[in-house]
């Protein structure tokens, strides 16, 4: 078993696409020869989903993206984290908390993330202490130091910003 040429092509673009000098010809160009060959490659239109939400700021475009993989392959859990985000960017938390509580059924799901993204939820509510409780949360469910340590550094970020809610004296 190998990779497939719609695999070939996704690296390719996942590659063009990282860091500072990101070359979009080249994203594009082996984004469409992926789906050409597959039109329902998940990772293929999820990367098409991220660059529609984050890069072009075409949330629906984003959206009918992720749904696609979400019909392809309800189990194709990355989908759930990138759309769920989006949907946050675009202040449409019910609809964000709707998938969360999907996305918590999904064999292999990560818990840790889901937690998180329900906290950026609160957070964004401003609703501070039921954000730290889920990061408390969350932590409970991290498997490596890296992801721990970013829970920790999320929960200094929020009590800083529950300082600033508290009035001078």
């Amino acid at each position: 078993m190998g990779l497939t040429l719609a695999d070939s092509y996704y690296l390719k673009a996942k590659a063009a696409s990282q860091g500072f000098h990101s070359d979009w010809e080249e994203v594009c160009e082996s984004l469409n020869y992926a789906l050409s060959y597959d039109e329902t490659h998940c990772a293929s239109l999820c990367l098409l989903g991220e660059v529609y939400a984050r890069y072009l700021s075409m949330p629906t475009e984003a959206y009918a993206c992720f749904d696609k993989v979400i019909a392809a392959d309800t189990n194709y859990h990355e989908v759930y984290y990138l759309y769920i985000k989006y949907l946050i960017w675009n202040k449409e938390l019910e609809r964000a908390e709707k998938l969360v509580a999907f996305a918590e059924t999904i064999p292999n799901s990560s818990k840790a993330q889901l937690q998180w993204l329900s906290s950026y939820i609160e957070e964004v509510r401003g609703n501070y202490d039921a954000c730290l409780k889920t990061l408390k949360e969350a932590k409970k469910h991290c498997y490596n130091d890296g992801y721990f340590d970013f829970i920790e550094e999320e929960e200094k970020r929020i009590k800083k910003k529950m300082k600033l809610e508290k009035p001078a004296k």
